[in-house]
């Protein structure tokens, strides 16, 4: 099965994002926390007012949250500008026995080996090599729902369902 595209930035820091959510290194109740964490400061200065310490816990917190931040939102716009790689077309060639690979001077064969698992939500499939390490596919690359179901089996075949 020949799968081409090229990503956009949108769709890049999207599926980075829904990743994250998806192997589970964030999940909703993490943005709850985040969410609350911000009102904390605000308790604390109104019920025991501007000390140094409360002071300096609201920047620890803020600090925090903020880093969080820019892991979700904006280091994918960021990775996705620095890479040239990745404004580029790609074409995957799935066969029984390889996977061959071309983007942007980039051509290999691998065996189906490199990825340990794959995983997917209404947008993307991910083909996991390690933690945080994994190829995205769009399924906007397919025509159908048939395409995408020849995919998965062939997925299946292959890898396991993380």
């Amino acid at each position: 099965m020949l799968l081409e595209f090229t990503y956009t930035k949108d769709e890049y820091a999207d599926g980075w994002r829904k990743f994250l959510f998806v192997t589970k290194v964030f999940n909703k109740f993490d943005l709850v926390i985040l969410v609350c964490s911000l009102l904390i400061p605000f308790y604390l200065f109104h019920q025991y007012g501007f000390t140094k310490v409360y002071v300096i816990l609201s920047f620890v917190i803020y600090f925090i949250n903020i880093t969080v931040i820019t892991v979700i939102i904006i280091r994918p716009y960021i990775f996705y500008k620095e890479y040239e790689q990745l404004r580029h077309p790609y074409k995957l060639l799935f066969e029984d026995d390889k996977i061959t690979f071309d983007a942007h001077a980039v051509h290999s064969t691998m065996t189906w080996d490199i990825y340990k698992h794959y995983r997917e939500n209404k947008k993307y499939f991910y083909l996991i090599q390690k933690k945080r390490s994994y190829t995205l596919i769009p399924k906007r690359v397919f025509t159908s729902e048939k395409e995408i179901s020849a995919f998965r089996q062939l997925l299946t075949s292959h890898l396991t369902t993380a």
